[in-house]
Formats: C-alpha cells, structure tokens, sequence
C-alpha cells in the first residue's frame, strides 16, 4: 500500500467506531507489515487510505503496539520541544519539524484498555545532555503516539496548534543555575547552565 500524502486527504478526522475482532486482526496485520515495508515508528490507518481509526507504534520492543479506536483523556500540563518527521512529508524526512508536545499523555483504545506514555526518565529527574534528551525511548514513544492519533483527528504536525514557534511557549523565567537545553545556529543542541547559555542568544542560539 502506498503512503497517502495529500494534505487534504489527510485533514478529515477518522471518528471512533465499533470494529469487529476479525477486523481488529486484518488492520494489526496490514499496519504491522505496512510500518516494516516503509519504516519508521509509527503509522496511522488513514496514512494508507483506511477509514479506520487505528494506528501502530513501533518504539519500545519486542512487539509493536496496536490501538484501535485510540483517544487521549490525558495530557500533562508540561510541554516539551521536540523534532518530528512523517512518512506523509518528504520534506521532514530530509528537514525534521520542529513541534510542541505534552511531556506526558494517557490514551484509552478498544483492544488495550488504558495506555500511559511518559519519559523513561524517573519523575523529577532532568534531562543532563540533550543526548540523553533524544535518546529517552519513554518520550519518543510518547511523541509518536500524539502525532499519530493527531493524524486520526485531522491535525498535521505543521498545523498551527502542532508547530513550535516563540509564542506557542509562554515565557518562562530561569534560574541562573537552571539547566536548559540550548539550540545552536548549527542546529545542534546543548544543555547547559541558563547563567552560560543568556549571553549565547544574541549569537543566533535559541533556548527551547
């Protein structure tokens, strides 16, 4: 099956409805085998033309997870910056996006029930390097799920609402000593110290 990639396509929500085991089992098969054929980590139903609200996540092993009829009831209040691509835009496979996402949300879906997605990090434990940041497999998984039950809703990663910009964030005060994670004109990214990283900004760095 081929990727759909038409915006217009993909902006039409998919609603919750009643699916049959045997249907349950037809789409966990071809979301299974589709996600192995063009990689990546994730890959909602409608992203192949299947009027079916159902997605895979393909993150934390052995086995992918399923959901069917997936919907968020949760969501932290904490936000994080974080960079995204889609199988259904070429362009973020080359350039990632930059997006916001909830640090934490809590998904409800037919077939598993309630599934909570989070850091692997403990709770109140900071992110030391932005290494350690981007290889935390809890918080990609968490990422990934978001954008593909956005997917089922309609809502594209480089939709207003997903899109990171200066004013998505509210302005937030800084202790000198606060570690933050720094953005560099190169596009790489650093933590550091916020008393260090203040007189980088009006070298083109961003703090995010």
């Amino acid at each position: 099956m081929e990727i759909i990639k038409n915006r217009r396509l993909l902006q039409a929500p998919i609603p919750v409805k009643d699916i049959s085991t045997e249907e349950i089992e037809n789409i966990t098969k071809i979301l299974t085998t589709e996600i192995i054929k063009h990689g990546g980590i994730g890959l909602s139903a409608n992203q192949l033309g299947l009027d079916v609200r159902a997605c895979i996540i393909n993150v934390i092993g052995p086995d992918p997870l399923v959901l069917i009829n997936p919907r968020i009831v949760e969501r932290s209040t904490d936000t994080i910056a974080y960079v995204e691509q889609c199988l259904s835009d070429e362009k973020s496979m080359k350039k990632p996006v930059k997006t916001v996402r909830h640090k934490t949300v809590a998904v409800e879906c037919d077939n598993l029930g309630r599934v909570e997605f989070a850091p692997t990090y403990p709770e109140g434990r900071n992110w030391k390097t932005s290494e350690e940041f981007f290889s935390d497999t809890g918080l990609l998984e968490c990422v990934c799920v978001q954008h593909e039950i956005d997917h089922l809703d309609g809502i594209l990663m480089t939709d207003s609402s997903r899109k990171y910009s200066a004013t998505v964030i509210a302005p937030k005060k800084y202790g000198r000593n606060e570690r933050v994670m720094l953005k560099l004109p190169s596009g790489e990214t650093e933590f550091m110290k916020y008393k260090k990283a203040l007189p980088m900004l009006k070298y083109g760095c961003e703090i995010l």
